[in-house]
């Protein structure tokens, strides 16, 4: 669930989600980072929240107000087909990943800071295309938290960035009043747990999104206060993490990045999948929905 507190900035985003459209072939080039628009995407995805690739598709889903619902893609962005999973409920979905067997899937999104359910699905691979799939449940809390009042996005208990590395799953924290991150251990086999804290980081802004590279590089997407998208790549090392190097993203009016998703190297370049959320435009007494975007990102 998003709440955009970035008024100031919406008349600047639908002016730019007409110039990006525009420009769906143009490449920006940020020092050694570039990226394009690949297409904006179907009107069933207004609320893109997680990525994920697998056999040569796009998985993708949407947050809150949605089933659980995922949503298969092909690598021009075209939505193929979706399945609805009847072992699953969907309050607030943020991300997913996956390992060698299994797709995970964080339903860990807590603007308010008052879940008790927070919830990691666990579906097989080989189970995607089955409604019917049996589907583990990961239940977690957070070690540190001891109240659970209704807030206002003024704490450090929501996540939406999660990845699979070796044995173990890793949630990213997100933050909106310090925009610090903060990382937690879950395993992946135990089905009541508290998060395992493993360290923090002072990041400057909102982790919306988490992937890696199946080597030693986990890259982060989100968005600053101004809304100005960034990537963030962090190395990987037994079990440590070390936070390298931030890259904003040129996109005009700025973007609300959700999700971002590994897909292969070329060329001695990654190349990753990020997309951003539809947002609500409010021009006088007129209001538009711009639609949720997919970009192509070579690092």
């Amino acid at each position: 669930m998003k709440k955009l507190v970035f008024i100031s900035l919406i008349v600047l985003t639908c002016l730019s989600c007409k110039t990006q459209t525009n420009r769906a072939t143009r490449v920006f080039k940020e020092t050694d980072l570039e990226f394009q628009l690949i297409k904006n995407l179907d009107n069933d995805l207004t609320e893109t929240s997680g990525l994920e690739y697998y056999n040569n598709l796009i998985i993708t889903h949407n947050d809150s107000g949605d089933q659980p619902t995922l949503y298969f893609l092909d690598q021009k962005g075209t939505l193929l087909y979706s399945k609805t999973y009847k072992n699953m409920k969907a309050v607030d979905w943020e991300d997913i990943t996956k390992d060698d067997t299994h797709l995970y899937i964080a339903d860990t999104g807590n603007n308010r800071g008052n879940r008790k359910d927070l919830s990691i699905y666990k579906i097989a691979l080989k189970e995607l295309n089955n409604e019917d799939a049996l589907v583990e449940k990961l239940h977690l809390s957070y070690p540190d938290q001891k109240s659970f009042e209704k807030g206002d996005q003024d704490h450090p208990y929501d996540a939406e960035s999660l990845v699979a590395i070796e044995k173990d799953l890793y949630l990213f924290s997100k933050d909106w009043k310090d925009q610090t991150t903060v990382i937690y251990k879950i395993n992946k086999n135990q089905k009541d747990q508290k998060a395992e804290k493993v360290s923090s980081y002072n990041i400057k802004g909102l982790v919306t999104g988490a992937t890696f590279n199946g080597k030693n590089t986990v890259l982060l997407c989100g968005y600053n206060s101004s809304l100005t998208p960034f990537v963030f790549k962090v190395h990987y090392e037994n079990g440590t993490f070390e936070f390298l190097e931030k890259q904003e993203l040129s996109i005009n009016g700025g973007a609300q990045v959700e999700a971002i998703s590994y897909l292969t190297t070329k060329n001695t370049k990654e190349v990753y999948y990020f997309s951003c959320e539809a947002t609500n435009i409010q021009l006088g007494e007129d209001e538009a929905l711009s639609q949720s975007k997919l970009y192509e990102l070579k690092w």
